[in-house]
């Protein structure tokens, strides 16, 4: 009974090792949807690879004109990028960084510079240049990571060697040096993810894929980016020495997926793909990741890959070859029995045709028409604006210019005093009028070509709010009483001084228009949450009629027919407004007459010309809306 109990105990124990030791289950299902996805990615990865090269044309001209001081570091970005899509430049990248000041006086610079270049040489193939330089590197000399840096880099030379020993002389001890590498590399990093996976490559390579495939799983799920990379891979190989071909497969393909989605050419995995994928008789499969590989040989002039295209395209071509001749013979089969088939569909699909483009010129004659009466009906519109501006403009014009005529004439005759200064004072209130509608034309001509020019300077709100009060004083109806609120405190603004006093004399000139009796009222309020001031312009004048609220800020428009101006006021000051950032509306929730609410922003920290640039544009996209 001891004997029998003891043996089920030895079962129960054994059976998780042992599945454990065959890994996860991997389902024929999971490897074809991996599969489908590196298909799609094959199809577009010339969109990663051109990102990766214009981010390396970029960072290039950056490197080309960058200070010394930053020098250094803008290379080092750029060998980073080039290390996995061009050799060749990542060594030109290298022998900059050789060629300055710094590398001649920084050991770590120097060890750092050296250790890269000897693993773009061992990647390239070039392996006694790569082993010549780790060779006369102390790893007494470097610090934590650079050594670090050396293991792994003559790990990864070590395994390339190995890989293609009946080309390249194999250093003596191999086995003993590279278990040395890895011991020295593990014990000089932390406790963590990496670690982990250099102790499962150890494990790889010294053959112990139980051990290994204990860790990357226990590692899988806490992964991403780069480390994720490197677990797929180790897990590849790990499934490979458990001779679980559906395993090896599938992560092959998510670390092939992995380099071709990051733009990578320096491709490690999708050769490995290729022969487990043609040893299991996937010739379809096998092919085309081949024909992918061998366009990539020459981006990065690796020897491994090289080797590998070498190795797998003769047998792979010549079957993928019997077995396409296979299936065009039956394709051919196929065709031939479907020919009568196909005829009467393609004259179905003629008459559909037809139909189709009948009913397609109909839509498009429809379309032109529409087009061509909304044409009509916007030449239309911009003839009766046309009109109605001739219209306005000879009115504003010719009645200044008739009372500055008269009251010309009459100065000529013998005057008092008094009747000279009176008809003088006509004649500069008539010629104010008439500089202030050329003005108006003028502003709205130059921002329909985009000339509208801004010049920002440091204001003084209350100042400004007081200066236009006192431009406006002598037209203030008499009995009208008119206030300013001014800040509770002194605030700069950084704006146009000149538009927004324009801004502000408009609504403050419009309200002396428009009210007999009662007050005006200017306010200026800062909120400091959006950093914004309100400047709110409060008459108790006539008011805008309902019918009008809507197109008071349209060019041309006036309350009526009689009132004086060409309507472009309130136009040009909503466009002032918002080419600098701000907006201008009407108040309508106000009865006893008429409230503008005019904001604008502080912008107290942006620079001069990015404020004109800025402000220019938004001036162009309000114009081209109205």
């Amino acid at each position: 009974m001891r004997l029998i109990r003891f043996l089920l105990q030895t079962v129960i124990c054994l059976c998780p090792l042992s599945l454990l030791a065959q890994g996860p289950n991997v389902s024929k299902s999971d490897v074809e949807a991996v599969l489908v996805e590196l298909d799609s990615a094959i199809v577009h990865k010339k969109e990663y690879q051109e990102l990766r090269k214009a981010q390396a044309d970029s960072l290039e001209r950056i490197v080309s004109t960058c200070p010394p001081a930053k020098y250094v570091e803008k290379c080092k970005e750029l060998y980073n990028l080039l290390s996995d899509i061009d050799g060749r430049g990542a060594l030109k990248t290298l022998e900059r960084i050789r060629r300055t000041e710094q590398y001649e006086h920084d050991t770590n610079l120097q060890a750092w510079t050296e250790l890269n270049a000897s693993h773009v040489y061992g990647t390239m193939g070039l392996y006694h240049k790569a082993n010549n330089i780790t060779a006369v590197l102390d790893p007494a000399t470097l610090s934590t990571e650079e050594r670090i840096h050396y293991n792994r880099t003559n790990i990864d030379n070590g395994a390339n060697i190995s890989d293609y020993m009946s080309d390249i002389s194999v250093v003596q001890n191999e086995e003993v040096q590279m278990k040395a590498y890895y011991d020295d590399m593990i014990s000089l990093m932390p406790e963590g993810l990496q670690r982990d996976i250099v102790i499962a490559q150890k494990e790889i390579y010294l053959n112990h894929p139980q051990e290994a495939l204990k860790i990357l799983l226990k590692r899988l799920s806490h992964a991403q980016g780069k480390d994720l990379a490197d677990i797929h891979a180790a897990l590849a190989s790990t499934y490979e020495l458990l001779n679980n071909r559906d395993g090896h497969i599938y992560y092959l393909a998510l670390a092939a997926l992995n380099n071709i989605r990051n733009g990578i050419t320096r491709y490690e995995a999708l050769p490995r793909l290729v022969y487990a994928l043609y040893e299991e008789d996937q010739i379809d499969r096998a092919y085309p990741y081949l024909m992918c590989t061998m366009e990539d040989a020459n981006t990065y002039p690796s020897r491994t890959l090289a080797l590998d295209v070498s190795k797998y395209f003769p047998v792979i071509n010549a079957t993928y070859s019997l077995h396409r001749s296979k299936e065009d013979s039956r394709e051919k089969m196929r065709n031939n029995s479907l020919v009568v088939t196909f005829v009467l569909l393609l004259l179905a699909l003629g008459v559909a045709f037809y139909l189709g483009w009948h009913q397609n010129q109909a839509v498009e004659e429809k379309k032109r028409a529409d087009e061509l009466q909304k044409a009509l009906d916007q030449a239309a519109i911009a003839d009766r604006v046309k009109t109605v501006f001739i219209q306005n403009m000879r009115h504003e014009i010719r009645t200044p210019l008739n009372a500055i005529m008269g009251f010309a004439q009459l100065m000529s005759n013998d005057l008092s005093d008094e009747e000279r200064s009176l008809y003088n004072g006509y004649i500069m209130e008539s010629n104010n009028q008439l500089l202030s509608t050329l003005d108006d034309i003028i502003d709205v001509s130059n921002m329909e070509v985009g000339t509208f020019n801004f010049h920002f300077t440091n204001i003084d709100v209350n100042q400004l709010c007081n200066e236009r009060f006192e431009e406006i004083r002598e037209i203030i109806p008499p009995g009208v009483e008119y206030f300013y609120r001014p800040l509770n405190k002194n605030l700069t603004l950084h704006s146009d001084r000149k538009r927004i006093g324009q801004v502000l004399h408009n609504l403050l000139s419009n309200a002396c228009k428009n009210t007999t009796s009662g007050k005006i009222t200017l306010s200026a309020t800062h909120y400091e949450a959006n950093d914004i001031i309100q400047f709110v312009v409060t008459d108790t004048g006539t008011g805008i009629p309902p019918d009008k609220t809507d197109v008071i800020f349209e060019h041309f428009e006036k309350l009526d027919h009689y009132s004086p101006g060409l309507g472009l006021g309130l136009y040009v000051c909503r466009l002032i407004a918002r080419a600098l950032g701000g907006d201008i509306h009407l108040d309508t929730l106000y009865t006893e007459g008429a409230r503008f609410v005019f904001t604008i922003p502080c912008q107290r920290n942006s620079t001069h010309e990015e404020e004109e640039e800025t402000t220019e544009n938004n001036l162009q996209s309000q114009v081209m809306q109205s």
